[in-house]
């Protein structure tokens, strides 16, 4: 079929393709978001982000997932566990890294907020996480690698539960927070690239895969 496309990789990648989150920043999501593909879900690869949880831990607490990505193959979750948030980024099932906090939630209104600080420019390098709960710093840990291009071929992201495999061994899905989770608010670090730096970029790109082939 015409026209023929001979482009291997960016045909592979999804961030060069038409796509209605292009250029966005800033994501809501409100109860009841989820199967959503991962192509169109926030772009968190080879940059900072932050993303907060708004919920509300009833008396006797509430465990559950509150943001999932990807699948027992590689993604990530942010999670609670027997009261405790906790971050868990998979890497290829050949790496998982987990950022716990070791207090309980307190019951009522809660935001918990993660924070993931890229090591800088270039693919698949590593960064350091923080999860905050009310403000506060409540855990902190190193995730030394991450995914450079997809998470898997067929999983999604989804908030209050994870609809596909569980990416955490943690857990069996989909793991419903139990209590009420009010939004997710995702922040993404733009790319703010020239032309000229988006045509080296995926130069970069290609000799990367090359090289890991």
């Amino acid at each position: 079929m015409l026209p023929l496309d001979d482009r291997f990789v960016e045909r592979g990648d999804p961030r060069w393709r038409p796509s209605l989150i292009e250029g966005r920043t800033r994501f809501t999501y409100y109860p009841g978001a989820k199967h959503i593909p991962e192509s169109s879900s926030p772009l968190v690869k080879n940059r900072s982000f932050t993303f907060t949880a708004h919920v509300d831990i009833p008396a006797g607490g509430a465990d559950g997932v509150l943001v999932a990505a990807g699948g027992d193959t590689a993604g990530y979750a942010l999670y609670v566990k027997e009261g405790r948030p906790v971050f868990e980024y998979n890497y290829f099932m050949q790496e998982r890294y987990k950022i716990a906090a070791r207090e309980k939630l307190p019951p009522g209104a809660c935001a918990i907020h993660f924070e993931f600080k890229y090591d800088g420019w270039g693919f698949a390098r590593g960064g350091t996480g923080t999860i905050f709960v009310n403000g506060v710093k409540a855990a902190e840990g190193r995730i030394a690698r991450t995914v450079l291009g997809r998470f898997s071929a067929g999983e999604t992201f989804d908030t209050g539960l994870d609809t596909g495999s569980p990416v955490s061994d943690a857990y069996q899905s989909p793991f419903p927070f139990q209590g009420k989770l009010k939004r997710v608010d995702f922040d993404i670090s733009p790319a703010r690239l020239t032309a000229q730096a988006e045509r080296e970029l995926r130069q970069a790109y290609r000799d990367f895969l090359i090289s890991n082939d």
